[in-house]
């Protein structure tokens, strides 16, 4: 039979887990010919290209996806408390303890440190060379934001309950992993892909996700 969307998609993220750029960006390109209205083709095709540092590839993927009309849905995580539903975009938080929600952010920042995490800076997507800024970055994703309200709105070992419409990137996934083990917490997160059970460190998709 042959390899539909869903199977070229498999396969591009196989290639990203393994860095295996060229096959990643072939593949990429065999994606957007079996899906040429769906974003993530393009996405996860200048995704590839990012990785590996080649800036005029990701230029020449979003250009691709610019003149075809095609537009990339924005990334939000959503948590409900109470019967009252937050959302959350990367960089951007509702005014509702805005304050506490950052305090919390440095918080775990400095805890996750202690606790041996480096950020990931290979998953920020963007042609920046300063490191400081792409530790930013990642500091203020829509999933670690939405964490970071549920630390300071519920209590203690309560679990945390995360909906994010896109899936969740890979210093993410490595952050709130150890976030449910430094504080105790079961924190689960459903992506567009699986659920993410993280308990005591350990995530139950096994890291293959």
């Amino acid at each position: 039979m042959a390899p539909d969307a869903a199977m070229w998609k498999a396969l591009l993220g196989a290639c990203r887990i393994h860095g295996n750029f060229e096959l990643g960006v072939k593949t990429g390109y065999r994606l957007i010919e079996a899906a040429p209205a769906d974003h993530a083709g393009y996405v996860l095709l200048s995704n590839i290209y990012a990785m590996n540092g080649d800036w005029h590839g990701v230029h020449a993927a979003r250009k691709m996806m610019l003149e075809r009309g095609i537009t990339k849905v924005p990334g939000c995580s959503s948590i409900e408390l109470n019967g009252v539903w937050s959302e959350f975009i990367a960089g951007n938080t509702p005014q509702e303890k805005k304050g506490e929600i950052y305090g919390m952010l440095e918080e775990m920042g400095r805890r996750l440190r202690r606790a041996g995490y480096e950020p990931d800076t290979t998953q920020v997507l963007l042609d920046i060379e300063e490191e400081e800024v792409k530790e930013s970055s990642l500091a203020h994703h829509s999933e670690k934001l939405a964490v970071a309200f549920g630390l300071v709105s519920t209590a203690p070992g309560t679990a945390i309950r995360v909906v994010k419409n896109l899936r969740v990137c890979g210093d993410c996934h490595s952050a709130i992993k150890l976030l449910s083990e430094i504080y105790g917490r079961e924190i689960v997160v459903r992506d567009s892909s699986r659920f993410h059970c993280f308990r005591n460190g350990v995530c139950s998709c096994g890291d293959y996700w």
